[in-house]
């Protein structure tokens, strides 16, 4: 056991003095023997006291010099601590062995929001834990300060701002050399940050998983350099693989060794080319089903410290999607659109080959009814049988004009409708085909007037002009009421030569107007409705005879009343060129 400084003081002093006063005896007895002076015992004090004086001195010198160098040291050592304690980055207290908190350093105060001038007395630390953690703070406190071991706990302060801080506390107990518990000391660490950032990373990842939960959309991610590959809950449900980790080996074994060479090649050249990649590949699932994907990805380059990119990619990560039902859908339209197509082109084959066989027996009837109706060779007898002739040719023409129209079209969408390009009178064929629409119209009392075509000249197919303009003609006629009046008019325009066709008739709806000419066999009017014949198809054939020219057609319904249709062909299709007449705006 070590001995304090005042009992080694003492001890050394009776020890000094046993010494002293034996050895003095001894010594004056051997020098002067026996004597019995009375000057003996004086001197014999004396000069113990002054031996004794300047020992104890060099005792009590050196015992002070070393507690004040003691006491020197523990308040620099205090004064180090106190520093270390203010700037430490956390909160720091001490506890004495009642429990009461006699130390805080001031970030433990910025920690709980109390202010710097609360009694540093009392531990009111404890009133600010949550009211949800505070019996389980507090019993695992009492518990390990009743041991004497370490304590540490991780709970919620509500600061007087209002403000919830989450807090990792930690203490150890702090005993003396003879055993005796002093304390604890302890520190508190603000871990909101992390609680946020641990809060949001879940809730990140909630929204991530319900969004490809959702989307039917599996995310993965395939680390290269240790081969671990990642597939999120909805790519393993798609896979038909069971939850847990899964090998890349496994995952692209589902691929067909037909079309892995094809996949393997596609991913590398854009890899080597640093671009995401984009792929549709079949692959055998877990279920033994095979399913088709639409897999999407990219590389991810470690940088180097030089800030050079290395040429592999330390990852792959990506998507797939399944598009099984999309690529069935695609299969059975695509078998739809060939049979269509092929049917379609039965069709236009059939109606262009069979344009001889249908004109061949309507013109022996309208030949044979117009013979019976003029009675060429004599009487018939009786005069129904010449107006029921009359009846036949009437039918026998219209019926005639609507199979061309419809071998018309379909030698168009055939491919067989050839141009012939002439240079054509516009006046000229313009004048026709207004006696023409007279001639088969002498009962109407409509007047068709011409304007501005005198002069005009371009190639054109004649044929196919006369056709657009008996077309136009004939529908103009046809919706205009008797009294009205059809005019024929030209112009030069920026784009081109246009002629306008224009009627005082109801005029067309909007839904057909925006339509018309565009669909076949679309009327201007209702079919519940009809006043008038015809198949629907001429508009349709002029449209598409003016696209076979180069140039447009354009339906107009003015606000006045009446339908204006204007064909305009190209400045390149006028004699002379376009360039070289007046541009009107």
């Amino acid at each position: 056991m070590r001995l304090g400084a005042a009992t080694r003081i003492c001890l050394g002093y009776a020890l000094l003095g046993g010494l002293w006063v034996l050895g003095s005896d001894i010594a004056l007895d051997m020098t002067l023997g026996p004597v019995h002076a009375a000057w003996v015992g004086p001197v014999k004090g004396v000069g113990f006291v002054l031996i004794t004086a300047l020992l104890l001195h060099r005792v009590l010198v050196r015992t002070l010099a070393a507690d004040a160098r003691k006491t020197r040291e523990l308040a620099i050592s205090e004064a180090r601590y106190n520093a270390l304690a203010d700037m430490a980055p956390v909160g720091i207290f001490h506890v004495d062995s009642t429990g009461q908190i006699t130390y805080r350093n001031p970030h433990l105060r910025e920690i709980t929001g109390m202010p710097a001038e609360l009694d540093p007395g009392g531990s009111w630390e404890w009133w600010l834990i949550h009211p949800e953690d505070h019996r389980r703070a507090q019993s695992r406190w009492l518990a390990a300060t009743q041991r004497g071991e370490r304590y540490a706990e991780e709970f919620r302060i509500r600061r007087p701002d209002g403000r919830i801080v989450w807090v990792l506390c930690e203490a150890v107990p702090v005993t003396a050399r003879e055993g005796e518990r002093l304390g604890y000391v302890g520190m508190a660490i603000d871990l909101t940050a992390q609680h946020v950032a641990a809060e949001t990373m879940r809730q990140e990842k909630e929204r991530y998983e319900l969004a490809t939960g959702g989307s039917a959309v599996g995310i993965w991610d395939w680390h290269l350099g240790d081969g671990s590959l990642h597939l999120s809950g909805q790519a393993q449900t798609l896979l038909r693989l069971p939850a847990g980790t899964q090998g890349p080996r496994r995952v692209l074994g589902m691929i067909p060794k037909a079309e892995r060479a094809r996949a393997f090649s596609h991913v590398r050249s854009h890899l080597r080319l640093g671009q995401p990649f984009d792929l549709e590949l079949p692959m055998v699932c877990a279920d033994g089903v095979t399913r088709w994907f639409h897999v999407r990805g990219q590389g991810v380059w470690p940088v180097t410290e030089t800030g050079d990119a290395v040429p592999r990619p330390a990852r792959l990560l990506g998507s797939l999607m399944d598009i099984t039902v999309r690529k069935e859908t695609d299969g059975q339209l695509a078998r739809a659109r060939h049979d269509a197509e092929m049917a379609s082109r039965s069709k236009t084959a059939f109606l262009a080959s069979m344009s001889h066989e249908l004109r061949t027996p309507l013109n022996a009837i309208i030949g044979f009814s117009e013979l019976i109706t003029q009675q060429t060779y004599g009487p018939v007898g009786d005069a129904r049988y010449a107006d029921y002739a009359e009846d036949i040719r009437v039918s026998g023409l219209h019926l005639l004009e609507l199979v061309n129209d419809i071998l018309d079209v379909a030698r168009m969408e055939a491919g067989r409708f050839e141009l012939e390009d002439k240079v054509v009178d516009i006046a000229a064929e313009v004048a026709v085909a207004v006696r023409q629409i007279q001639a088969g119209n002498l009962q109407r009392k409509i007047d068709i007037t011409v304007a501005g075509v005198a002069g005009l000249h371009a190639m054109l197919d004649p044929t196919a002009l006369r056709q657009v303009l008996l077309n136009l003609l004939g529908n103009a006629v046809k919706f205009t009421p008797d009294g009205g009046r059809v005019t024929v008019s030209a112009d030069i325009r920026r784009e081109g030569l246009a002629l306008s066709v224009i009627d005082t008739g109801p005029g067309i709806s909007r839904y057909v107007l925006e339509n018309l000419g565009t669909q076949p066999f679309l009327q201007a009017e209702p079919s519940l409705r009809r006043r008038h014949g015809g198949s629907g198809l001429g508009l349709f054939i002029v449209r598409r005879l003016m696209e076979l020219h180069g140039g447009s057609l354009l339906v107009e319904c003015p606000p006045g009343g009446g339908t204006r249709v204007t064909v305009i062909f190209p400045p390149d299709r006028q004699v002379p060129p376009g360039p070289a007449l007046a541009m009107l705006p």
